[in-house]
């Protein structure tokens, strides 16, 4: 559960986050939701896949870590072991609100891991400077904030055009351990080459122009991780 209260320069204003990776930080995750905007720079780094979100939130992109629930191949006992962390990560203990006017705010889970209280001493990093100012490392965390939900907000736009035009198909991935046991990640989707390559012309361009067609390929190259990930388990 997530307890999200508006951020302020006076009640919050002691508060310090951990921005260390560790399981015992909420990181001992198997995936992590990818928006398309940042596609070209995690492909280099995992699987990306699509999965069927329950209710009407139809499909959602994520990047893969691990091949079970619980399952983080790239966290170890020493942090990150990854050059690349999705936005959704990066954005822990923060969240967007709405104001009574619309307007967007900076929330922040008080019930998150990462929060450090006055009481736990120096540890963590500042939200706020002495005087009440922004520190650096919020200043950082605005911009982030910004532009994920511009991303966000362009999400359900690139997930209509690909169920609009079938191109989502399941697969699953099959696992071999070192023991020789046989397993199943099944419930995953990707792109269908054939049938992107089948699309007309037309289709094409209206896909290249309103933005869709490179996170596209790039979810198609980041297929090319599966075996780094099954690797990564077998060295596990």
């Amino acid at each position: 559960m997530t307890r999200p209260t508006l951020l302020d320069n006076v009640t919050h204003r002691h508060l310090r986050v951990r921005t260390e990776r560790s399981a015992a930080l909420g990181d001992a995750r198997q995936s992590a939701l990818a928006l398309p905007g940042e596609f070209r720079q995690l492909q280099a780094h995992f699987p990306i896949v699509f999965q069927l979100v329950e209710g009407d939130a139809g499909f959602q992109p994520v990047a893969l870590f691990g091949l079970e629930e619980g399952q983080n191949l790239f966290l170890t006992d020493t942090g990150w072991d990854c050059n690349a962390l999705p936005m959704a990560m990066q954005r822990d203990p923060f969240l967007i609100g709405r104001a009574p006017d619309d307007g967007l705010q900076l929330h922040i889970d008080m019930d998150s891991p990462r929060i450090v209280r006055p009481e736990e001493g120096e540890v963590g990093t500042a939200i706020f400077l002495p005087h009440g100012a922004f520190s650096d490392y919020l200043d950082r965390t605005v911009q982030l904030m910004e532009h994920l939900h511009a991303q966000a907000r362009h999400l359900p736009v690139f997930i209509e055009a690909l169920t609009r035009h079938q191109l989502l198909e399941p697969f699953v991935i099959d696992i071999e351990t070192p023991g020789g046991e046989q397993a199943r990640l099944s419930g995953l989707y990707t792109i269908h080459e054939e049938r992107l390559a089948a699309l007309p012309g037309a289709a094409l361009e209206a896909l290249a122009r309103e933005g869709h067609l490179m996170p596209i390929y790039m979810q198609i190259a980041s297929l090319a991780q599966l075996p780094v990930l099954l690797e990564r388990a077998n060295r596990r």
